[in-house]
């Protein structure tokens, strides 16, 4: 086995398929990703997927599925081959036996049948007692005529790895610094299960050493099981590769993240409209940054720019409002045909998914209504999916809310009068039912009534679109057409009369 060389960068991103990529996951993914290819090195999906209880081999194609939409691309990993596979530990179990045996050989590790029922009650009445447990090697010393008769006997048996007394173990990580930790803190810890199945510490070790990998970037919570797995690779007399923490991520509020934060999956973000240019941009900056007043970044920007040396010990806050913020301005950038299509797609979506939704059995094409009023909404919108709200009334019925209905009745206003005299206005312009005519016109209206324009508007907004805000309303109304437009004036009419 080859020590690791900073030649020939080797990177992975190993995820256990317990759920969806999260924003945690998916910010260590991309700092892997950008080092891989700022350096020309290899980026390696590799899927730890021994833990039986939480397991769901969905998810797998999940999590890549999501890394693909935000542009990470692998270069070798499950489906996609390698030299150093297979990608996915569950078809990796001989190695983890034969490296564990190799231990044992080597006097480093050692059989143990001590039942995890009693380790666990002597560790209650070690801790009610104030103490702190530590497994005491009882069966380091067992005859091997011993430990074969039990083997044979079937009796079910762990291997421990033989931790060194009173050894530093140290480390530099390229974001904390040198850390030390005695090996007397470290109790002989398991690396192979009595079902046959490897521990975590164990296996991240085993396959970051077979695999060759040069660097580990890694959540901050990873940190204490550095030691563990530095005692591994000394056991295998491997060179560790290099550590790279990446500090916490935190709800604005300065809590865990969670949920209510906007930690949501991948999926859901591209779900609700959101850009991959724009959640890869904001993910890179949790954690790492440029210089103190640069935000936005291409991808080609953030390989370019990219550097461990960056990377920030302080927490960082996830900001759901920057997000959006920066998503909305992706959004403007974007070309508006790329714009348009994936405008077309969400409406489609929706008005297919709400049953309860009566459609319009005429007036304008989603297609064409989409082309023309995109270049008066882009400016508006901060995620793909709140087009949805500028843009449901031009293929629905509308139904008018309480609020809507009543919203003259305290008003220093008739409105009824109003909308009586604005149809007779658009009458003349049936043929001609362009936004610059209708402006023309309800402007000469407003002056012939004595009402401030705002306020025509209004009645025209709340009346033709069932909402105080609309999108630019005489280009909305052109789009309707005069005879949508006068419909459902008209209607609005009769309901408040």
């Amino acid at each position: 086995m080859n020590n690791y060389s900073d030649n020939n960068i080797r990177v992975r991103f190993a995820p256990s398929p317990t759920g969806f990529l999260h924003i945690g996951s998916a910010r260590t993914a991309l700092f892997n990703w950008l080092y891989a290819r700022k350096t020309g090195g290899s980026f390696i999906i590799r899927i730890e997927d021994t833990d039986a209880k939480r397991h769901q081999e969905e998810a797998i194609g999940l999590i890549l599925q999501s890394l693909k939409w935000l542009g990470m691309d692998w270069d070798e990993g499950p489906n996609s081959g390698g030299d150093f596979g297979p990608y996915r530990q569950s078809e990796r179990l001989d190695i983890y036996k034969e490296n564990a045996h190799k231990l044992i050989e080597d006097k480093k590790a050692y059989i143990c049948f001590c039942s995890p029922g009693d380790l666990a009650k002597e560790r209650e009445v070690c801790q009610k007692n104030g103490g702190v447990f530590k497994y005491d090697r009882r069966c380091l010393s067992l005859p091997h005529e011993e430990i074969s008769a039990r083997k044979d006997r079937g009796e079910p048996y762990t291997i421990r790895l033989l931790v060194p007394a009173n050894e530093i173990l140290e480390f530099d990580d390229i974001v904390y610094g040198k850390i030390s930790v005695n090996s007397g803190t470290i109790e002989d810890y398991i690396i192979m299960r009595s079902n046959g199945l490897p521990t975590y510490n164990y296996s991240v070790a085993v396959d970051d050493a077979m695999m060759n990998i040069t660097h580990i970037i890694r959540g901050e919570d990873h940190l204490s099981n550095t030691p563990k797995q530095l005692l591994v690779y000394n056991a295998m007399e491997i060179t560790p590769p290099k550590f790279i923490h990446l500090p916490m991520i935190l709800g604005s509020d300065g809590h865990k993240l969670s949920k209510r934060h906007g930690s949501i999956s991948i999926e859901t973000y591209q779900e609700d409209g959101f850009l991959p240019e724009a959640i890869v941009n904001y993910i890179a900056l949790l954690g790492w940054a440029y210089d103190e007043k640069t935000t936005l970044f291409s991808l080609t920007d953030l390989i370019d720019k990219f550097s461990l040396e960056n990377i920030n010990k302080k927490s960082s806050r996830f900001d759901y409002q920057k997000l959006l913020w920066m998503n909305g301005n992706y959004i403007r950038e974007l070309d508006e045909s790329l714009l348009r299509e994936l405008i077309i797609k969400e409406v489609r979506t929706y008005l297919d998914s709400e049953k309860d939704l009566k459609r319009l059995t005429s007036g304008p094409g989603i297609e064409e209504t989409i082309k023309r009023i995109t270049p008066h909404i882009k400016e508006r919108v901060k995620t793909v999916k709140e087009s949805i709200e500028w843009l449901s009334p031009f293929f629905t019925i509308l139904e008018y809310n309480p609020e809507m209905r009543d919203y003259f009745n305290n008003k220093d206003l008739d409105a009824v009068p109003v909308l009586n005299k604005i149809i007779l206005t658009l009458e003349p312009l049936k043929s001609r039912f362009s936004s610059s005519d209708i402006e023309d016109s309800l402007r000469e209206l407003s002056e012939e009534l004595g009402l401030s324009f705002r306020k025509i508007a209004e009645v025209i907004r709340i009346a033709t679109w069932a909402k105080k805000v609309s999108p630019p309303l005489f280009i909305t109304m052109e789009i309707l057409g005069y005879d949508l437009t006068i419909s459902r004036i008209s209607d609005y009419q009769k309901i408040i009369t």
